[in-house]
């Protein structure tokens, strides 16, 4: 075809599309591309700490940014430079201009959790090692020095507890990194429940009477006593093996009852005066020269404290009573011997102070590293003399090192301790208050960790309004008392009122 021609169809084409009207193609409409879609870009937000990718809230240029299928906000790149502001709980924000398209279509920023840090101490000030730090799905345990760092911490209200430890709550508003925090001790007011007193219902009844009408708060229930004898049917198998289980209750009754009542159930184990382990494995217990156990002017035999293997019989005892539901055990004759020729005793360590209160403090720290975590209070009974004492008094007690590592510490402050000319005092029975008061201001002193003093105070040899003085002066102090009766005879007149 000609030049001419083709030129001829083309004007007749143009013809006809005049007469169509506007739908009509135009000369060059078939050049002209259709505008391209903006690219996009992908914005991937990551925990700076495991790089897991996160929730977030992504703003570019003040407007919220949409995700994608799989939650992947995605903003559109209009050629121009775009300001993204990325949001996330429990992180910092972060805000970052992008001055060109990025490779790769995609944009990955890692935000820093939010942390926050603080130091939780006792009411002395002292630091707590131990406490539980909770906010929302943060949580830490205090270091020795009290330490906390809850990482992605979001604001709301900070939760703090600790075994022997009242529990606290902290709103908190996101405002501030830092947040020190104190508690305060539970103050516990208990009465000894000796095994008789079990076994026999009415004397039982009794003292559950008295805590309901009086400021008892708690009862110092024996499981395992002075010579040995375990008084409940225990699953522990070795003081079965020995012969050292002697029922007068049923433990798991007992607790039950304690909750019923709203009491604190502190359970007694006596540690290394036993008769029936240390006749059983004399390797592990105190023997005379002629290698015939050592026993003491009552006729107790003992357990050596500087032998490791003698820790974990008591150990097993309390830890099935922490499965059974009592707060807190008690470890009772936590010592060297006492009361008799000590000097004819051999040990497996050499008998000088340093060996007795590493000894001493070695069988706490491995009780407490077990009943801890279990959220089990770990006390100890102490002589009250080693409160103003500058020694150990040969058994291997100081009151600074133990305040370290348990919770409680219990001086016996039975004015009957105390000889005539104590203080000045003919008659220390006559002066409870002045006695006591002084060992509590000692042992005060001496204290330089986070554990605190409940003393155990008596009731025989002092009237009830004695009784009354001292308990008041004791709490005063701000401390709780453990009531010491050999009978189980408890007078309300004695007691403080509900």
């Amino acid at each position: 075809m000609s030049p001419r021609i083709m030129f001829g169809l083309l004007l007749g084409a143009l013809a006809l599309g005049a007469c169509s009207g506007a739908s009509g193609v135009l000369p060059g409409d078939a050049v002209i591309p259709p505008e391209a879609e903006a690219p996009e870009v992908a914005v991937i937000v990551l925990a700076a700490d495991d790089l897991v990718r996160i929730d977030s809230t992504v703003v570019a240029d003040g407007e919220a940014v949409p995700a994608d299928v799989d939650g992947v906000p995605v903003v559109a790149w209009q050629g121009k430079p775009i300001t993204i502001d990325v949001e996330a709980q429990g992180f910092e924000s972060w805000t970052f201009d992008v001055e060109e398209y990025p490779e790769a279509g995609r944009i990955e920023f890692r935000l820093e959790p939010v942390v926050l840090q603080g130091i939780v101490t006792t009411d002395k000030g002292r630091p707590l090692p131990g406490a539980t730090v909770v906010l929302g799905d943060a949580q830490d345990t205090t270091d020795n020095e009290g330490r906390y760092a809850l990482e992605r911490a979001v604001p709301g209200t900070i939760e703090v507890s600790r075994p022997a430890w009242e529990p606290a709550e902290f709103p908190w508003d996101g405002s501030l990194d830092n947040y020190d925090v104190s508690m305060k001790p539970t103050v516990v007011r208990a009465l000894r429940v000796a095994p008789e007193d079990l076994l026999e219902e009415d004397r039982w009844e009794t003292i559950l009477s008295l805590a309901d009408i009086s400021g008892i708060n708690g009862l110092a229930v024996d499981l395992k006593t002075e010579d040995g004898t375990v008084v409940y049917p225990t699953e522990v198998e070795v003081a079965n093996a020995i012969g050292a289980v002697s029922t007068f209750y049923d433990a798991r009754e007992v607790v039950a009852e304690a909750e019923e009542h709203d009491l604190y159930l502190i359970g007694r184990i006596g540690v290394f005066q036993d008769d029936f382990y240390a006749a059983e494995f004399p390797d592990s217990a105190v023997l005379t020269e002629s290698g015939s156990l050592w026993r003491s002017s009552n006729g107790f035999a003992w357990l050596d404290p500087s032998d490791p293997s003698s820790y974990e019989y008591a150990i097993a005892l309390a830890e099935e009573a922490c499965r059974l539901g009592f707060d807190e055990i008690q470890f009772d004759h936590v010592s060297y011997p006492f009361g008799g020729d000590v000097g004819s005793a051999t040990f497996d360590g050499a008998y000088n102070q340093e060996v007795r209160v590493a000894s001493i403090a070695a069988f706490l720290e491995r009780a407490y590293s077990v009943l801890h975590p279990m959220k089990c209070t770990v006390s100890t009974t102490i002589l009250g003399i080693v409160l103003e004492s500058s020694t150990d008094e040969g058994v291997g007690q100081r009151a600074g090192t133990l305040s370290r590592i348990v919770d409680v510490l219990s001086p016996t402050l039975y004015t009957t301790n105390y000889g005539a000319g104590w203080k000045g005092f003919e008659d220390p029975n006559a002066h409870a208050t002045e006695i006591v008061g002084t060992a509590i201001s000692g042992g005060n002193g001496k204290l330089d960790g986070h554990g605190y003093l409940r003393p155990w105070l008596q009731t025989w040899t002092i009237t009830a309004a004695d009784q009354r003085a001292v308990q008041s002066m004791v709490s005063e102090d701000g401390m709780g008392w453990l009531l010491w009766s050999n009978n189980g005879n408890y007078s309300a007149d004695a007691l403080p009122p509900r």
